[in-house]
């Protein structure tokens, strides 16, 4: 209710929403749920979800910028550009990394948690691109389909790691 009336009016909430809907709400929630209380290892799991899918509604709204803009939405595709949101993009799928490793340094998550790692190398492929082509849609639906799979597997490695612990 609250993000289709006003939180699509403001960029850092269109922003967050989707990442604190599907990451820290839902993993720490479940968490909570079932252990009856929070924990650091839930949080840093939680973070990665957070970046990953506030990441993939950023990047899908760069097609949009046009139609988004006519109902009066304001993201930040629409307020700094494309180009410059594809800095905020990279900056998060950054951010999903270092989630990890600072939970495995922090010992709150176990080694096997840097199997989420794996996907870097995707990661690395899609924030050296999408830049130069965030003007460009057809070039940057490529990378949309690259985000999908970093927002499938990540999360999924993750798990496998905190379940071999």
């Amino acid at each position: 209710v609250t993000y289709t009336n006003w939180w699509i009016r403001s960029p850092l909430l269109s922003l967050i929403a989707p990442g604190l809907g599907f990451g820290i709400l839902m993993v720490m929630g479940t968490h909570f749920a079932l252990a009856g209380s929070f924990s650091w290892a839930s949080f840093f799991g939680a973070l990665v979800p957070t970046f990953l899918v506030s990441d993939l509604l950023l990047l899908n709204q760069f097609p949009d910028v046009e139609a988004d803009k006519s109902i009066g939405r304001r993201h930040y595709p629409i307020t700094i550009g494309r180009v410059k949101s594809s800095y905020i993009y990279s900056t998060f799928l950054v951010l999903a990394y270092v989630s990890v490793i600072v939970g495995v340094i922090l010992k709150v998550l176990p080694a096997w948690s840097l199997l989420s790692l794996l996907t870097a190398f995707l990661a690395v492929q899609v924030i050296s691109k999408v830049s130069k082509v965030a003007d460009d849609i057809p070039n940057l639906i490529p990378l949309m389909g690259m985000n999908v799979i970093l927002n499938l597997a990540t999360p999924l490695l993750l798990a496998v790691g905190l379940f071999i612990n």
